[in-house]
């Protein structure tokens, strides 16, 4: 282990007698444009475990870039420099696109800029020496994704759940307190949780599955065995999951407390503490002494004079790296403000009232049954995510009905038309859900059910003005404007994004006596109609 922290210093000093030339201003560049791409994420995904994981990618391959310097012939002509200029600056002018499309534009700027980055080392002849690194930026990301999704198809088919709340329960009671489990619920000091699949150890292990797939490929020498990360992931992940989970048990009846530790700050704490560990082992464990140098027998490349060219990118990555923090950070993620109409034309109905629904404020204290905790945390977030609400009523030949509409610009229920109902039972006019029936229409899907003597008619409209009921049918056209090569400008000026989540939620509401369903049904194809050209706009 010490020879291993030696050779790991005799590395770290290898940078502070690097000289500013041509070499050392390239690496400088890419730590810029890593801290760009970095930034932008921050400001659109909170989510630190992902952070944290480009943090890694993107510090590894400058590591192997720098170890193989000497290897690497470092050219600087004309027009190669200002291509790779182009393409390293011109994607950061305007970064508004990366926002509403991150997920189909993440790639392509980091092969885009990671392109003109080797133009600006090498130019086209040289291109060749980076193909590693850039095959790691843009297939390795994608790779991962593929392969993390497939592991967590996998896993759901297990009782995750059930599992850690047996082995929580089991803990507890062998810690000497009262602790009673049934089923995926644990009981202890006089208090409850259910444990569900968010507060398992899954995100931990997807996590740590990453940095060991990384750890494999780039740095195979720090392993004496290939599968070691794979299985310290197993084991960290499901130690530190069920330590989460006790303390959330322990704390049941402390609501900041249980909030906290149940909430982000909590869940964090637990993945940089796994982190810490895993790295902690596996240094440990690796090989001594094994930790390859560059070889001292290679003669080191004559560095060329920096060029005037990397000297105007490196101020212009500075420029925007700064513009991002101040100013972006202000603007980059926020939702587009909307407005329903006061009126919405619907043929053969008068419109007799309108008035806009206020939405209540996320509350801040937790529910008296911590049982229902993954219940009270969707509704939480879904008060946050409901943006304006309207109600209309309209009248024909002594028929009244009501038309509800709620924006919810971003929610993890995905059009899922139930939990809705079982989740925001505070707004108004809201019937408890019986015995829907799901109906197919020309446009879509909706759910109709009667409650309390009137007849329903429900469903969520995407940005298409296609109507859908559950989380499938509404992921189902995520994809497909797509498939229309006229959609591609629109997605990639900021205008469509490749996985709309907005929803406009309606809800239609006519007494039995004053009508039917199918008259029901013909008013909600006429709404599709008015939303297919009136959808909430992407952006202000």
């Amino acid at each position: 282990m010490l020879q291993i922290m030696l050779a790991i210093k005799r590395k770290m000093g290898r940078f502070r007698k690097v000289k500013l030339d041509h070499t050392f201003l390239l690496l400088f560049i890419f730590g810029l444009i890593s801290a760009i791409n970095l930034t932008l994420y921050s400001l659109v995904d909170k989510d630190v475990q992902n952070w944290s994981y480009l943090l890694l990618l993107y510090a590894s391959i400058l590591f192997n870039i720098y170890d193989r310097r000497n290897h690497i012939a470092f050219v600087s002509k004309f027009p190669d420099n200002f291509i790779g200029f182009c393409l390293v600056i011109i994607p950061y002018i305007k970064a508004g696109f990366l926002v509403e499309a991150i997920w189909v534009s993440w790639y392509f700027i980091a092969l885009i800029s990671a392109t003109g980055l080797a133009l600006l080392a090498s130019g086209f002849p040289g291109i060749k020496q980076f193909q590693k690194e850039l095959a790691i930026i843009v297939i390795f990301p994608t790779f991962i994704f593929i392969f993390i999704r497939l592991l967590s198809a996998l896993l759901s088919r297990f009782p995750v759940t059930l599992i850690s709340a047996k082995i929580t329960s089991f803990v507890l009671w062998y810690l000497g307190f009262d602790s009673v489990n049934q089923g995926t619920i644990v009981y202890v000091n006089g208090g409850a949780i259910d444990i569900y699949d968010g507060c398992t150890g899954i995100s931990l292990l997807l996590m740590l599955l990453r940095v060991s797939i990384t750890l494999v490929i780039l740095f195979p020498f720090l392993l004496k065995n290939i599968y070691l990360p794979f299985i310290l992931s197993f084991l960290i992940s499901g130690v530190f999951s069920i330590g989460r989970l006790i303390i959330m048990a322990l704390v049941v009846t402390d609501k900041p407390a249980f909030h906290y530790w149940h909430g982000d700050e909590g869940g964090n704490i637990f993945a940089v503490l796994s982190f810490l560990c895993f790295g902690a082992i596996i240094l440990l464990l690796s090989p001594n002494n094994q930790i390859p140098l560059s070889p001292s027998n290679v003669t080191s490349r004559k560095s060329q004079p920096v060029s005037y060219s990397n000297v105007i990118v490196t101020i212009s990555l500075i420029i925007i790296l700064f513009n991002f923090w101040f100013y972006y950070s202000a603007k980059l993620g926020q939702i587009a403000t909307y407005s329903f109409p006061h009126q919405i034309p619907l043929p053969g109905w008068q419109l007799t009232a309108s008035e806009p629904v206020s939405i209540p404020q996320k509350e801040q204290n937790l529910p008296q049954q911590t049982r229902d905790m993954e219940a009270y945390q969707m509704e939480a977030d879904l008060r946050e995510d409901i943006l304006s609400g309207q109600i209309y009523h309209y009248r024909k030949t002594g028929q009244d009905l009501t038309v509800n509409f709620y924006y919810i610009p971003s929610s993890s229920s995905l059009g899922n038309i139930q939990s809705y109902y079982k989740s925001l039972a505070f707004l108004p006019d809201l019937p408890k859900l019986i015995e829907p029936l799901e109906k197919i229409n020309p446009k879509g899907y909706h759910l109709q059910f009667s409650s309390g003597g009137k007849n329903y008619l429900t469903a969520c409209i995407n940005s298409m003005g296609k109507s859908t009921a559950t989380v499938s049918q509404f992921i189902a056209y995520f994809y497909r404007p797509y498939l229309n090569p006229s959609q591609w400008l629109n997605l990639f000026n900021g205008k469509q994004t490749l996985r709309d989540k907005r929803c406009v939620w309606g809800q239609l509401s006519l007494s039995k006596a004053d009508g039917s369903e199918a008259e029901l049904e013909a008013v909600w194809q006429a709404l599709l109609s008015y939303w297919q050209g009136n959808f909430p706009k992407l952006k202000n």
